[in-house]
């Protein structure tokens, strides 16, 4: 065996990255029409999940890597990679991820002194639709519902609502309660149901009061918004189900007043009526940062080149640092030449004809290096651009994004996984951008008003 590789894989999660991420692994050498090889069909599929779970592998899914790593053992040793004696001493980058069967709940106080649910149970088909009907036909505030796909837990913002529903589910489905607190709470919660009205708000004096508020919703908007301005207090109304008619507070800026007067979380932006810079202006009126910007695709375009910078230079305007404020969770494939590719043999690169202009691929270029250097979130973060999935560092942060922005990559929706999904859908705001308005949101099937 000749041109064999000094710098193998030292684990079986590197040894799978390099199968799923080389094309050269499923293709045909000797066929120039490069016709796919399918084997095994559902292998790809499951190497690519596996080599972008964004979490340990449990045992399980380590044997099934093993498995097909030994599989396509002769891929690759055919391409210089002999990899038997890892595939017969197999290492991993992180220990095991050990799945608990216990169902339980519990309801704890936490670090920002805000009563919180937390249900932990192995998958069930039932639970998680219960907890979604909730979460629909409750209308519950954006980021009231959180799972953490790692630990397999969801974390509930307590409230008359989930506090009620959670135990009702709980009970039917056996969890185990920790303590009687919440057993306790769905006490009281049953005795004031007959006479429970829902909660208004009116404007007085310049600041929102709200009329028929549970204590609880009472006391959160007293601790983190009575100090607010009236427009962001407006604004996080619709967070709580409270109609804003009748209401009107001034604002600096058209979209601000739109956004904050308007009942719905899901707005269109029609970009020929406004520009980037207005829906910037609006955003930071309304205190909209950490923002989420989802991109559809892979950036390589000479228009999706363009439009990324056009965002960019805009923030740039606004005091936001684009190096510094804004975090990648994801890569932008170095761009190449064709003559330069051909000296340089296989890379994971986006191949650009040598016509094109030198302007064009500086601007990808630096593009790419940003992606792949500026990935840190802070406090300090602003922007977090985001594609087929959560950043580890999101999840590793304490950073709660107050928004999403979708408007990059020529896409409506974000690609990606569930928990991308999930995470998207239980932001305050979700904000579209662009010259035609869609038609509903993709993954619960919820309308999209026009700004």
């Amino acid at each position: 065996m000749t041109n064999m590789h000094t710098d193998l894989p030292k684990t079986i999660n590197e040894a799978l990255k390099i199968l799923a991420y080389n094309d050269y692994f499923w293709t045909d050498a000797q066929n120039v029409q490069k016709i796919k090889i399918k084997p095994h069909p559902k292998d790809y599929e499951t190497v690519r999940s596996l080599a972008e779970s964004q979490y340990a592998w449990t045992e399980k899914q380590a044997r099934l890597a093993l498995v097909i790593l030994k599989r396509y053992l002769t891929k690759f040793q055919a391409h210089g990679m002999d990899i038997s004696k890892l595939l017969d001493k197999p290492e991993y980058d992180d220990d095991f991820r050990v799945i608990s069967f216990d169902k339980v709940i519990e309801k704890y106080t936490d670090e920002d002194n805000v009563d919180k649910i937390e249900m932990r149970f192995p998958y069930n088909k039932k639970v998680i639709q219960l907890i979604r009907c909730m979460k629909d036909t409750r209308d519950l505030p954006g980021m009231y519902a959180m799972y953490d796909g790692e630990r397999k837990k969801w974390t509930f913002q307590h409230s008359d609502v989930t506090a009620y529903y959670l135990t009702l589910i709980a009970v039917r489905y056996d969890f185990k309660f920790t303590d009687d607190s919440l057993l306790n709470d769905y006490e009281l919660i049953k005795k004031e149901i007959v006479g429970h009205r829902k909660p208004t708000a009116r404007l007085v004096a310049g600041e929102i009061v709200l009329n028929d508020a549970p204590e609880s919703l009472q006391e959160y908007w007293d601790d983190n918004l009575k100090n607010k301005p009236a427009l962001t207090q407006v604004d996080s109304l619709k967070n709580f189900n409270i109609p804003t008619k009748g209401i009107n507070v001034e604002a600096g800026t058209t979209i601000g007043h739109k956004i904050a007067h308007n009942d719905y979380h899901k707005l269109w932006i029609d970009s020929k009526g406004f520009s980037k810079n207005d829906v910037v202006k609006g955003l930071i009126e309304l205190d909209c940062f950490p923002l989420m910007m989802p991109v559809s695709g892979d950036i390589h375009m000479e228009d999706d080149v363009k439009d990324f910078w056009g965002w960019l230079r805009v923030f740039q305007a606004h005091g936001i640092d684009i190096l510094n404020d804004c975090s990648w969770g994801f890569d932008i494939k170095e761009p190449m030449y064709e003559k330069d590719y051909a000296k340089k043999g296989n890379n994971r690169v986006t191949l650009l004809n040598n016509n094109r202009s030198q302007d064009f691929f500086e601007n990808l270029f630096e593009l790419h290096q940003m992606s792949k250097q500026f990935k840190l979130i802070s406090d300090n973060t602003k922007i977090i651009f985001v594609r087929n999935r959560i950043p580890r560092a999101l999840i590793k942060s304490k950073i709660k994004p107050k928004a999403s922005l979708v408007a990059l990559g020529g896409g409506y929706y974000a690609t990606g996984t569930d928990n991308l999904k999930r995470m998207l859908e239980n932001l305050p705001k979700k904000l579209y951008y662009s010259d035609h308005q869609p038609s509903s949101w993709d993954w619960h099937d919820h309308i999209i008003v026009k700004l």
